[in-house]
């Protein structure tokens, strides 16, 4: 896929940019440095950054699977981190936390 610039009509080239602290793909022209990121892209973001801003927290509740617990994965979290059926994850276990971790097949 190609893409011009709007403001100088020059090619534009893919690369990985910071949004809100997140990485994300996005779009530079190699001219004028101007940077336009995909609105599916960064619409998750904007989300959640607005949870927070209005201090609401992101809970779960646990279910049951069989003889198994289950943890669901809020929507936000699944589309911000685009989150599979079979992905794995890491478990840090601290006194009075767990911390999940995506774990990267790297």
């Amino acid at each position: 896929m190609k893409m011009n610039c709007c403001k100088c009509n020059t090619d534009m080239k893919k690369i990985k940019d910071k949004f809100h602290n997140f990485t994300i793909d996005a779009w530079e022209c190699t001219n004028c440095k101007e940077i336009i990121y995909d609105e599916e892209d960064i619409q998750p973001i904007l989300k959640y950054n607005k949870l927070k801003e209005n201090k609401k927290e992101l809970i779960t509740t646990v279910g049951i699977l069989g003889k198994s617990k289950i943890i669901r994965i809020p929507k936000i979290a699944e589309q911000l981190y685009e989150i599979h059926k079979g992905e794995k994850f890491k478990f840090d276990l601290k006194p009075d936390e767990i911390i999940i971790k995506i774990k990267n097949n790297q």
